[in-house]
C-alpha cells in the first residue's frame, strides 16, 4: 500500500522538476560525470540533450571554463570524499560556445549526487560593471568579513597598489597585514575604533597613518560600514579609504601659520607693552636730570649771594646731569644705528690691555664710593683692530652693570687674556645674579631683569643690547654665565685678525 503511494506520487514530482526554471541534475558520487538525470532547464541552459550528458561522462569537465576547471573539480572532489554539501560559483561554456556563469549547489544522497544550477550571468555582468566603476575611483575600496576574525579582506581594489605600493594579493595573504602596517602611534586607536564599530554597528569614520611599501607615511581617511544579517550579527563590512596626506599637510601648515600669527600677535602686544614701558622709562630718565638742571639753574639765577664754592658745586651738579642726558641720547642714537646695521666704526690697532686698564681706573672712584673692591688682571695680548671709543664703551657698559648690581662690600674683577686665537675680556661680579629664565633675553633692547625692576635700579635696558651690537660689529661674540645669589660673569671674545682683513671688513 505504502509502496503504491510512492509510485503514484513519482510522476507528480517529476513533472514539478521538469517544469522548474532551475536546472537540476543527478550524478554518480564516485566521479564528476556519469549523469543519471538532467532536467529540461539544464538542457535549455547549456544546449546538450539528456542523451549527450549520459553518453559522455567527461561532458561536465569539457563544459567547464578552462580558468575555473581545476578549482571547481577540486572543490567537488573534496565535497564528495567527505560527503558534505557544497556551494560555489563558476563559468560554463555552452554548446554554442557562450560563457555562462552559474551558482551550483549540491548534496550527497546515497550513491547519488543531487544538485541544481542557477544562471547568474546577468548578476555577474552587473558585478563586473560595478567593479569596473569602483576600480576607476580615486580611492581604495574593500570588503571584509568580521565573522572571520582574521582581518583579511575578501576584496581589495587595485588602487591600493598605486596608493600604498602593496598588491591586493599581499593584503589577502597575511591576516594581520592591515594592523601590522598601521603606524605604531595610531595602532591602538585603530583597534579600539574597529571593536567599537562591531559592537555598536554604527558606521566607522576615522583618520590614521599607514606605512606605505616605500616607507612613506600616508594619512588615510577611512569610512567603513558593518553589514549585519537578519539576526543582527556581523555579516561583512565594506568601506573605502582616501589618501588625505596632502590635506593633512596643509591642515598642519595652516595650524603652524596660525600659531605663528598668534605668536606674532603676542610679540606685537609685547612690543607695544615694551614701547609704553620704554617711553615711561625714557621720560623718567630724561625728566630726572632735567629737573635737577632746572632747579640748580634757578638757584644760580635767584640767589646772588652764593659763594664761589657753592656756585662751582651747583655747576658740577648741572654738568653731571647734562652728561647723563647726553649719554642717554647717545645710547638711543646708537641703538637705532645698530638696529639699522649702520654703525660707523673707525678701525685702528689697539692695545686692548691698556684700554681695559684705563676703563677700570675711570670706574675706580664709583667703586670706592660704593665700597666695592675693583680688581684688574691683564695679560699681554697681541694688538687687535677695532674702534677704540666703541670698545671702551663696551668695557664701560659691562663695568657699570657690574657695579650697579653688586651690593656694598662685594667685588668686581676684570681680566684680559688670550684664548683660542681671540682676545678675551671677562667682567665678573659678586652681585645678585640673573635668573636662568631671563639670561637668554639679557641682550634684547629695553629688557630689564626682574631684580632690576624690583630693586628700582635705574636704566632703560639699552646697555647690554648696544654692547652686543658693538662686539658683533668687531667680529666678536659675547656671553654670560650667572648664578642667583652668587654673581655674574660676562665674557667678550674679539678676533686677532690681520689688519688687512679687518680694514676690508670695516669698509
Amino acid at each position: 500500500m505504502k509502496l503504491r503511494r510512492r509510485n503514484r506520487d513519482r510522476p507528480s514530482f517529476q513533472a514539478l522538476v521538469e517544469h522548474s526554471p532551475v536546472a537540476m541534475y543527478v550524478s554518480a558520487t564516485e566521479r564528476a560525470g556519469r549523469y543519471h538525470y538532467v532536467s529540461p532547464a539544464l538542457v535549455e541552459l547549456l544546449g546538450w540533450t539528456p542523451e549527450e550528458w549520459k553518453a559522455d561522462p567527461d561532458l561536465f569537465e569539457k563544459a567547464l571554463h578552462p580558468e575555473d576547471c581545476e578549482h571547481v573539480l577540486g572543490q567537488i572532489a573534496v565535497a564528495k570524499a567527505n560527503r558534505r554539501p557544497y556551494h560555489t560559483e563558476y563559468r560554463l561554456i555552452d554548446k554554442d560556445g557562450a560563457t555562462i556563469w552559474v551558482e551550483d549547489t549540491a548534496v550527497p544522497d546515497g550513491d547519488c549526487w543531487q544538485g541544481f544550477l542557477v544562471d547568474i550571468t546577468q548578476r555577474k555582468a552587473a558585478e563586473r560593471r560595478y567593479r569596473a566603476l569602483v576600480e576607476q575611483l580615486p580611492l581604495i575600496t574593500y570588503i571584509d568579513s568580521p565573522d572571520r576574525g582574521d582581518g583579511a579582506p575578501i576584496y581589495m581594489s587595485p588602487q591600493v597598489e598605486s596608493m600604498l605600493g602593496y598588491t591586493p594579493r599581499e593584503w589577502q595573504a597575511t591576516p594581520s597585514f592591515f594592523l601590522e602596517h598601521v603606524h605604531p602611534d595610531d595602532r591602538e586607536t585603530v583597534v579600539a575604533s574597529q571593536e567599537e564599530a562591531l559592537r555598536t554597528g554604527e558606521p566607522l569614520v576615522r583618520e590614521f597613518r599607514f606605512v606605505a611599501k616605500d616607507g612613506r607615511v600616508v594619512w588615510l581617511h577611512d569610512i567603513q560600514t558593518v553589514v549585519r544579517d537578519d539576526q543582527g550579527r556581523p555579516w561583512y563590512s565594506q568601506g573605502f579609504a582616501l589618501d588625505v596626506t596632502s590635506a593633512k599637510f596643509w591642515e598642519q601648515e595652516r595650524e603652524r601659520l596660525l600659531r605663528r600669527a598668534q605668536m606674532q600677535n603676542e610679540r606685537l602686544r609685547e612690543l607695544d607693552r615694551m614701547k609704553d614701558e620704554f617711553i615711561a622709562l625714557v621720560s623718567h630718565e630724561l625728566r630726572t636730570p632735567l629737573t635737577s638742571i632746572r632747579g640748580y639753574v634757578e638757584l644760580l639765577e635767584d640767589d646772588r649771594a652764593l659763594s664761589p664754592a657753592e656756585r662751582s658745586a651747583f655747576l658740577q651738579v648741572i654738568d653731571r646731569n647734562a652728561d647723563r642726558l647726553q649719554r642717554l641720547v647717545e645710547d638711543l642714537l646708537l641703538a637705532a644705528q645698530a638696529e639699522a646695521n649702520s654703525l660707523n666704526l673707525h678701525f685702528e690697532e689697539i692695545d686692548l690691555a691698556k684700554l681695559v686698564v684705563d676703563c677700570v681706573e675711570a670706574s675706580a672712584p664709583n667703586a670706592a664710593a660704593r665700597e666695592i673692591a675693583l680688581a684688574c688682571t691683564v695679560q699681554a695680548t697681541p694688538a687687535i683692530l677695532g674702534d677704540a671709543g666703541r670698545l671702551a664703551q663696551v668695557v664701560d657698559n659691562l663695568l657699570s652693570n657690574a657695579l650697579k648690581f653688586t651690593p656694598e662690600g662685594g667685588g668686581v674683577h676684570v681680566r684680559v687674556s688670550e684664548s683660542e686665537s681671540t682676545a678675551l675680556i671677562e667682567v665678573a661680579d659678586s652681585g645678585m645674579g640673573i635668573p636662568a629664565g631671563e639670561q637668554s633675553e639679557l641682550f634684547g633692547r629695553f629688557f630689564r631683569t626682574s631684580s632690576a625692576q624690583r630693586e628700582a635700579i635705574g636704566g632703560v635696558g639699552l646697555g647690554l643690547s648696544i654692547t652686543k651690537s658693538l662686539v658683533e660689529a668687531h667680529g666678536g661674540r659675547i656671553g654670560v654665565h650667572s648664578t642667583e645669589g652668587v654673581g655674574t660673569t660676562f665674557t667678550v671674545h674679539l678676533p686677532l685678525a690681520a689688519a688687512e682683513e679687518r680694514v676690508s671688513g670695516a669698509a
